[in-house]
């Protein structure tokens, strides 16, 4: 039992780390893609709205891809699909709070100056449960993943993978991303098992009528 414990441990973490990298590759790919955008826009900054239809697109590649990268191994294909869309949905999670964090961060820096847009949170996190219920469509239907969109993806990410100097970096990449989303699957469990996740958290700077764009502190920070 110790024994099959701990292969099934080692199985789902290299499935993180395996994950991670095609992630990383990913974000490699489409931040070109974004700034050839901004290029063409003349450099100007994206606005929210245009900048939330990308991310739209963004993660349903990312799901859709996510399902192509399971296919190749068959052998433990459900099992592999149902951890995959956990450490999706951490992954998503994840960027989000990032998000949060830099727009705080701009925020204090910028004090009294106007920023471009403020993220709209209801929005964020409607846009991950949209890309799960994507994904889940895709991992019961898997015959619509393969489309040109994902497979020209998958197709470079892969052969970038595979590069020796670049296929290197995005492994180290694949490390850091598989120590951090451990570190995360940990904090959730133990703010579960906690009962901190379903205490209502309590604001003293929160006063009435406030921004409803604006976020709240409870939410867990890397």
């Amino acid at each position: 039992m110790n024994l099959f414990a701990t292969f099934a441990g080692m199985e789902f973490i290299s499935l993180i780390f395996r994950l991670g990298v095609v992630l990383a590759i990913f974000s490699f790919i489409w931040g070109l893609i974004r700034f050839g955008l901004t290029l063409l826009r003349g450099g100007m900054p994206l606005s929210y709205p245009i900048a939330l239809a990308l991310k739209i697109v963004q993660y349903f590649l990312i799901a859709d891809i996510t399902i192509l990268f399971c296919e190749t191994k068959s052998d433990t294909l459900q099992l592999d699909l149902i951890l995959s869309g956990l450490i999706l949905l951490m992954y998503f999670i994840g960027k989000v709070q990032n998000m949060k964090t830099r727009f705080m961060l701009v925020q204090i820096q910028t004090r009294g100056i106007q920023q471009n847009y403020k993220p709209n949170m209801n929005m964020e996190f409607g846009v991950i449960a949209l890309s799960m219920g994507v994904f889940i469509f895709l991992a019961l239907q898997p015959a619509y993943a393969v489309n040109p969109a994902s497979e020209w993806f998958y197709k470079n990410i892969t052969e970038i993978e595979k590069a020796p100097i670049f296929g290197f970096i995005f492994k180290v990449v694949g490390f850091f991303f598989t120590v951090t989303m451990l570190f995360r699957m940990i904090g959730a469990f133990t703010m579960l098992l906690s009962g901190q996740a379903f205490n209502k958290p309590n604001d003293p700077n929160k006063k009435d009528n406030e921004d409803p764009f604006k976020f709240d502190d409870y939410e867990e920070v890397n």
